[in-house]
Parts: C-alpha cells; sequence; structure tokens
C-alpha cells in the first residue's frame, strides 16, 4: 500500500522523505496514492489539518490522526511519523501533571516490547520505565552516535545508576530535563549536581514552561536564569493548550531570547 504522510507544521522531527508532505499539495503532478494520513500532533493545527485534508482528497483516501485526535500510541515504525534516528520505548507517563496531555491520551507509563533502534530517543518518560527496560534502551544506545535524550528527563527519577549509564555511552550529545513549575527545582537541583560532574552545561539542557496562567515574564525570567545558575542551558517552552493558542507579542519575544544560546549565553556570562 502506498501512503502519503501529511503533516501540518514541519518539526525539526518531522520526517525528509519523498512521501512526507508539509502543508498543501505542491506541483503540477502529484502521485497517487492508497492512502493519505494527516498526521496532527498539536490541537491548534486542527483546523489546518481539516483544509488539508480537503485539498488532498483527490490524491487518495485521507485519513486524520496523531496526538492531537487522542491516538494513545502502539508499536513503533521508525521513520513513520517522525524522521529515521528517533525512537521511542515507551508510551504514556505515570504522573498527572496539569500541562500535560500524555496521560490522559497514552495513559500509565507502558513499555514497548520491541525497541527500534536510534539515536534520538523520544519517550515522554524513560526515566519511569523499569530498569529491565532501561537496560535494553542502554544496550541499543551502546551501538549509536550522538546519542539525545530529547523528550525531557524527569530530574526526580535520575539516580546515581542512571547517571552511570550515561557515562557508558560511547558518544553522548545532550539530554533534555525540565523545569516546568518553581517547585519542581529541588529535584532538578540534585539531578544536574550529579551529572554536572561528568557533562558540561552544553549537554545538559532544560525545557522551562513559561506563560501559564498566573504566569509574568518577571517570574518567567527568574526561572530560566535559577536553570542557568544550577548549571543547565535553559530553553523557554511558551505554554499552550486548546483554550490559549495566541499568546502576546512580549511573550513571543520573551521566548525567543531565551531559546537563542547566542543571546542568553552572552546575558548570562556579562551579568
Amino acid at each position: 500500500m502506498k501512503i502519503a504522510r501529511v503533516f501540518p507544521t514541519k518539526t525539526s522531527m518531522t520526517p525528509e522523505d519523498s512521501d512526507a508532505y508539509y502543508g498543501l499539495p505542491l506541483g503540477l503532478i502529484m502521485p497517487k496514492y492508497d492512502q493519505i494520513h494527516i498526521s496532527v500532533t498539536f490541537t491548534w493545527d486542527l483546523d489546518k489539518a481539516e483544509r488539508l485534508a480537503s485539498e488532498w482528497g483527490r490524491y487518495g483516501k485521507v485519513k486524520i490522526g496523531g496526538p492531537a485526535l487522542g491516538d494513545p500510541g502502539g508499536e513503533f515504525t521508525p521513520g513513520t511519523y517522525v524522521k529515521h534516528g528517533v525512537t521511542i520505548t515507551s508510551r504514556g507517563c505515570p504522573n498527572k501533571c496539569w500541562f500535560c496531555f500524555v496521560p490522559k491520551r497514552e495513559g500509565d507509563q507502558r513499555e514497548l516490547s520491541e525497541i527500534k533502534e536510534g539515536n534520538i530517543v523520544l519517550d515522554n518518560n524513560l526515566t519511569a520505565c523499569t530498569w529491565t527496560h532501561l537496560e535494553k534502551v542502554f544496550r541499543m544506545l551502546m551501538k549509536q552516535k550522538q546519542v539525545s535524550f530529547n523528550a525531557g528527563l524527569e530530574a526526580a527519577r535520575i539516580d546515581q545508576t542512571f547517571v552511570d549509564r550515561l557515562r557508558a555511552l560511547p558518544s553522548l550529545k545532550e539530554l533534555w530535563l525540565a523545569y516546568d513549575r518553581a517547585d519542581a527545582e529541588e529535584p532538578l537541583v540534585r539531578a544536574v549536581g550529579r551529572l554536572k560532574n561528568h557533562f558540561p552545561r552544553n549537554k545538559i539542557r532544560c525545557y522551562v514552561l513559561i506563560g501559564y496562567k498566573g504566569d509574568t515574564i518577571e517570574k518567567a525570567e527568574s526561572r530560566l536564569i535559577r536553570a542557568w545558575d544550577i548549571g543547565t542551558k535553559p530553553f523557554a517552552m511558551l505554554y499552550k493548550d486548546e483554550c490559549n493558542t495566541e499568546q502576546s507579542k512580549e511573550w513571543k519575544l520573551f521566548q525567543r531570547k531565551w531559546t537563542r544560546p547566542a543571546i542568553f549565553c552572552s546575558l548570562m556570562k556579562n551579568r
């Protein structure tokens, strides 16, 4: 079966093969497909996905799906809805964070039966997996180059054993932690304290959630500076949900500053 995958928004993780498309069909001559899967990751792209479905219908039978429509995720197939090199070894998360849709969509932690090779690990919460599963994941990663843990490792679950497994990897590019609210500071401090003995700041990245209800530019900047002072290289993540998809220009400009390392690194070093 010949399948096209269409993505309303292109990200650093979406596929780039000849049957992956972004937005409307382009060109005078387009191939015909048995099925066209419109994959929607973000809820704010749902209206765009409906428009894409009407345009792509002339080239094959259209199906709309993806995380934004509550897809709980099954076994992972490399290169289909994320680019080659990405792997997902578990689904779901045991936590019930107010800002996160993963537990509602995918349920509790589920370890997938087969671990597919890849150097970019995109599990929602890899650190919540059993050590039986983690040992299999690390054995696979020992054969990879430039390993990245991109989805945000849970700082509270990073113990010395996990750090030792990271140290044993032949090539670690980066890992990402999360500082989603002020009361998440203590576990972040503990995790970074273990990590920075072995890895430089450039490899210890940290998502910092900003712009949610009750947040201010001043509070957000304080958390970002604190993430830096703890020993990470922070990255501002602007909060969105179904009811709040538009942020002010001020928030967007602020986020931009804190996603450009050349800008915020200079600011931090010149304080």
